[in-house]
């Protein structure tokens, strides 16, 4: 093999070792604008999941805290036709007893008035 030859064949080799490099950068660069791009994609797609969870979540709890509420309603109204039934229902026997304890009150008064009165004239 001449001179010439084992040089030609340095120089070819050279060229496809320049063209093998420069072909694995391009190859390097599209797996990484690949890998960045399904990263972005695994992201975006992660982050619209976690979006619609948050507000599946949140309408969950507003039906459930409006429930309570509605619950909390009623049994405030519940009780509070149970307070008047038992006030309508005993209304006669309260008067009653409220206007025998004034009664009493005025004629404890007026036997105390009486006894003062006897007791300043002996």
């Amino acid at each position: 093999m001449k001179l010439s030859e084992v040089f030609s064949l340095l120089l070819s080799a050279e060229d496809q070792a320049v063209e093998n490099v420069r072909a694995a950068k391009n190859e390097v660069e599209i797996l990484r604008r690949k890998s960045r791009e399904s990263f972005e994609d695994a992201r975006k797609k992660a982050l619209t999941e976690a979006r619609s969870h948050a507000r599946a979540s949140l309408e969950e709890a507003r039906r459930s805290g409006e429930k309570e509420a509605l619950d909390i309603l009623n049994l405030g109204e519940a009780g509070r036709k149970k307070i008047i039934e038992l006030f309508e229902n005993n209304v006669d026997s309260i008067v009653t007893f409220l206007a025998n304890e004034v009664a009493e009150k005025y004629a404890a008064r007026a036997r105390n008035a009486g006894r003062d009165e006897k007791g300043s004239a002996v």
